[in-house]
């Protein structure tokens, strides 16, 4: 009698955990085919459309209208930028983000209205990003990536010299800049800058996730962001005998705890620019890799002192 009880008791135990566990692999091909979708449609983007700037812009204090702009470069790719700009006769800073990201990793600055009355300022959607025509495909060439820029550049400042501010892999892209495009580089800002290819590291995870099907599960920002970086090693050791080319003004602002960027990255910037018309290094001592944010009022500075200077 009692070990027919347990058997039965057995068998309803059995049961239930079947039924948990088909359960769960319904509610896992569910969410996977959900999160597949999501993926593919391009949610996790990290961008701002273009509607939503204005309001943005206005809940920050500022009354200049953003203007949008698609601009093609050398390859016809339409290069997708935002501008905020007072008067022709201000001084330009164009702006270029990290990986991943947008434009409107400068919206705070544009935001700005100690910097907007007396610079004009201009955000890009680096190739593979933000609006720019082919979201999720990478262009691994820095140079290429430059061209973009000097593209947009020749367009909304015809003519002119201009300043550049780039944030971790926005940095190597503004360098290769000055190095291919002098007489258009009035400075250089390098925040949290990945430029010395000899701090490049490779964990596993980066060729994992690079071919199907794992690539398919990864938002396109992130995956095209993971193709760049892996790239950008080899694009930095093409970079290095043209550094003694770049012959203006350059900041270099670093976090001494960055995790991602190496702080010896300023180390290398100290060692390879040694034509800059003008070199100022600042290491901080706290903060890590998004002082871009946090320390705003530091890269605000840097700004209004370089353009200052150039008068």
């Amino acid at each position: 009698m009692f070990p027919a009880l347990n058997q039965r008791k057995t068998g309803r135990f059995s049961l239930r955990w079947r039924v948990f566990f088909r359960r769960l692999f319904y509610f896992l091909v569910v969410f996977m085919g959900v999160w597949f979708i999501a993926v593919q449609a391009g949610c996790l983007a990290m961008r701002t459309p273009d509607r939503e700037w204005v309001k943005k812009l206005r809940e920050q204090g500022q009354t200049l209208t953003p203007r949008f702009c698609d601009i093609p470069d050398r390859d016809g790719r339409l290069i997708h930028a935002v501008s905020v700009s007072a008067a022709d006769s201000l001084p330009w800073v164009v702006m270029v983000h990290g990986s991943p990201g947008a434009s409107d990793a400068y919206l705070d600055y544009l935001a700005d209205t100690l910097l907007s009355a007396r610079v004009n300022m201009l955000s890009i959607d680096r190739p593979g990003f933000g609006y720019t025509q082919g979201f999720g495909r990478p262009e691994p060439s820095v140079e290429v990536q430059a061209a973009a820029v000097q593209a947009v550049v020749a367009q909304m400042a015809p003519g002119r010299k201009v300043f550049l501010v780039g944030h971790s892999l926005g940095g190597p892209v503004i360098a290769r800049f000055a190095m291919d495009y002098p007489g258009q580089t009035a400075g250089l800002i390098l925040v949290a800058a990945s430029i010395d290819p000899d701090l490049e590291e490779h964990p596993f995870w980066q060729s994992a996730i690079d071919p199907p099907p794992l690539k398919w599960l990864i938002p396109k920002s992130f995956w095209a962001s993971n193709y760049e970086i892996r790239a950008l090693e080899g694009e930095l050791r093409k970079m290095l005998p043209l550094w003694e080319g770049i012959r203006c003004p350059v900041a270099v602002i670093h976090a001494q705890d960055d995790s991602l960027v190496p702080v010896g990255n300023a180390d290398f910037a100290m060692k390879m620019l040694v034509h800059a018309t003008g070199l100022s290094v600042e290491i901080m001592p706290d903060g890590d890799h998004f002082i871009l944010w946090s320390r705003r009022e530091k890269i605000r500075k840097a700004i209004l002192d370089m353009v200052a200077g150039d008068r």
